[in-house]
């Protein structure tokens, strides 16, 4: 079938999302190392709309609370940076082998 349900339409994107986090997080751990709170609330700020768009909950409230820290306490921003990208790091692998064993029909 030449037509995409929308749940296949999602999925795909989800994957993609998911491929290209591995980049995002080169740039986070960047932005950890010069402990730059305004860019990483920024980037944790996309985060938390680009989970939500792309139906990835533990990403969004994970990049949500990172955000707030990083407006209420500037000097913790990098240190909860650190953590999130581990957990980030996580959600990756298990997205990842999810993907891995979909046998669905591409």
């Amino acid at each position: 079938q030449l037509r995409m349900s929308m749940e296949d339409l999602l999925k795909s994107l989800q994957r993609e999302y998911v491929a290209a986090l591995p980049d995002k997080l080169v740039t986070i751990r960047t932005q950890i190392r010069d402990n730059n709170a305004t860019s990483l609330r920024e980037s944790f700020h996309k985060l938390k709309g680009t989970g939500r768009t792309y139906g990835l909950p533990e990403i969004s409230e994970l990049a949500e609370v990172v955000e707030k820290i990083c407006v209420r306490s500037p000097q913790e921003c990098a240190g909860a940076a650190q953590l999130a990208v581990q957990i980030l790091e996580d959600i990756f692998s298990s997205r990842n082998a999810e993907i891995g064993y979909d046998l669905g029909p591409d």
